[in-house]
């Protein structure tokens, strides 16, 4: 899935450079129809210096090229590069590539679009960029707008900059019968997944992270009954789940989409649901999906592998038959017949609101199960069709700019720090922070 782009030289057939390329920019397009690469550009504040810091601290071979002045031109940046790139591509075939990450990544990228000196010479690198891609791939139409690369058959953008401009947003994606959540992202780079799948070692520890946490604080969780109940305590205090939060009220996700990265945009994402679709705690299918965290890795990939197999139902639920009991052991009046496509699902979920967080958030999730891109091997964000989709059948998106001024517009209609986070030192920290600037 890659393309032959000249105006990077020899650098464009390079392993590493071509993985950069695709996870920085286009896996995302490829998932979820846009991407920011405005920090490529040079933007939005990411100093040289915290990319060194950062490098140093993985202990990254790119740390040499950082901790000189940029080249100036793709010839001496190959002489540079190109040796470094080979160590690194050689170590990662030999199995040590424990330093290659997101960001590594996209430090390869942000380096050669700084072989320019201005950000409108880096807007032309990406526009040719996006040509070349189009040329080679043809089911895709990447326009850039604000920074922004989107492929303009798929995905509809808008910008928004004050609460009235969100609340007239909202009112023209309306829809009869459907039910909107929202959730909101400081950056645009964020990705669509719960916090479990988003690093191999905790998606494989996932098991011993939810049982130690239980036994080592059980006074937290000695009056939740259910799993879904500890799941979500577990999300407040940060651990990660196969939850992701929602709110079902449009200005707690703006304020979440506001409230840091400020020189990033944000971004609300608005998933729609038939409302017949959502599912409160006490749904057997929550309860199903909800108890796979007590499962090893091993365990539920045996599960997925069952449910994308021929096997009749009853077949099935004798192959997952100690997923069967454990949500008996749950809900004794479970029917003990698990479908084995709610296994693959990602459903909305209505808690319980236990806390005062999760009640002044107005707080729902989704739940997800065994997801193919997890668990299989298909390459797409099962959870980004979820998104609203206009009548014409784009994404649509949302992007938020000001967010300074919104925030201020917000804590004018109640939504602010103390508002989202009612414990007491947050609230005690907004009040400090308000005071402050009334002197």
């Amino acid at each position: 899935m890659f393309f032959f782009f000249d105006e990077i030289g020899r650098l464009a057939e390079n392993n590493l450079v071509k993985d950069a390329f695709e996870k920085t920019i286009f896996t995302k397009i490829c998932t979820e129809g846009y991407c920011d690469i405005n920090p490529l550009l040079g933007r939005t504040g990411i100093k040289k210096s915290d990319i060194t810091s950062y490098l140093k601290q993985k202990n990254s071979p790119l740390y040499t090229l950082f901790s000189k002045n940029y080249v100036k031109s793709i010839e001496d940046c190959e002489k540079r590069m190109l040796p470094i790139l080979t160590d690194m591509e050689r170590e990662k075939t030999s199995g040590n590539n424990e330093y290659l990450d997101d960001c590594i990544y996209f430090c390869i990228i942000y380096y050669l679009f700084h072989i320019y000196n201005s950000s409108g010479e880096r807007l032309d690198l990406a526009k040719k960029l996006c040509m070349a891609w189009n040329i080679d791939n043809k089911e895709y139409s990447l326009k850039i707008e604000n920074g922004i690369v989107f492929d303009e058959a798929k995905v509809e953008i808008t910008f928004i900059s004050t609460i009235n401009q969100y609340v007239d947003y909202l009112k023209t994606i309306e829809q009869v019968g459907k039910k909107l959540f929202y959730r909101g992202h400081s950056k645009l780079s964020y990705k669509l997944k719960p916090s479990i799948f988003r690093k191999e070692e905790w998606r494989f520890n996932e098991k011993k992270m939810y049982l130690e946490l239980i036994t080592k604080c059980p006074i937290e969780f000695e009056s939740l009954d259910s799993h879904i109940e500890k799941l979500a305590e577990m999300q407040h205090y940060g651990l990660p789940t196969r939850l992701l939060d929602l709110t079902m009220n449009s200005l707690v996700a703006l304020y979440f989409a506001c409230e840091s990265n400020q020189s990033f945009y944000g971004e609300i994402i608005i998933i729609s649901q038939d409302a017949d679709s959502i599912k409160y705690f006490h749904s057997d299918t929550v309860a199903v999906l909800a108890s796979l965290p007590l499962f090893t890795k091993d365990e539920q990939q045996q599960f997925y592998s069952a449910s994308c197999g021929c096997l009749n139902e009853v077949a099935f639920n004798e192959e997952v038959e100690r997923l069967v009991h454990e949500v008996r052991m749950e809900r004794p009046g479970f029917k003990s017949i698990i479908k084995k496509e709610d296994l693959r699902k990602s459903i909305i979920c209505i808690p319980a609101r236990k806390n005062k967080r999760l009640d002044n958030q107005e707080g729902a999730f989704i739940i997800c199960g065994l997801l193919d891109e997890i668990y299989g091997e298909e390459n797409r964000n099962s959870l980004s069709d979820l998104r609203l989709k206009l009548p014409d059948g784009k994404k649509s998106i949302c992007i938020v700019k000001n967010k300074a001024n919104i925030l201020n517009e917000l804590d004018k209609v109640g939504i602010n720090k103390a508002k989202i986070y009612p414990e007491i030192d947050d609230v005690a920290d907004y009040i400090k922070t308000k005071i402050g600037k009334t002197l």
